[in-house]
């Protein structure tokens, strides 16, 4: 599998997260801001992730999922935010933001630093649905 993780992090979460999973499968993290000389045609998924600021992701995401909407619905994707909650608002904070950028896999964390330097077990059951 050649999985490419695009994500926008503004403290390090999202960051962090998006680094351990290409560290576990062999892919590639890669910010936002330097996506766009990416040929997402040469990876077989997509991994959109974002930091959750007032209810949304950055809008360099959500333009960079637009504009890139066909090469990653032509592709095995998914989409998680880092977020403030760790119960059911993170959840349907998560569901919400997922239907908006239009991908159906999803997940969200709580303290993705953390998660990946004490508790890698929900970013790795993530990763196993990729």
């Amino acid at each position: 599998m050649s999985l490419i993780a695009i994500y926008a992090s503004s403290r390090g979460n999202t960051k962090a997260v998006a680094e351990y999973i290409a560290s576990k499968t062999g892919g590639k993290a890669v910010d936002v801001a330097n996506a766009a000389s990416e040929d997402l045609s040469s990876y077989d998924t997509i991994v959109i992730g974002g930091r959750v600021w007032a209810g949304s992701v950055p809008k360099e995401l959500v333009e960079y999922v637009k504009n890139n909407k066909e090469a990653i619905s032509q592709k095995k994707s998914a989409f998680y935010v880092c977020c403030m909650y760790n119960d059911e608002k993170g959840q349907k904070q998560c569901d919400k933001l997922a239907g908006e950028m239009g991908i159906e896999n999803h997940a969200f964390f709580n303290k993705g630093k953390k998660l990946v330097q004490e508790n890698t077990k929900p970013i790795d059951d993530f990763i196993a649905t990729l």
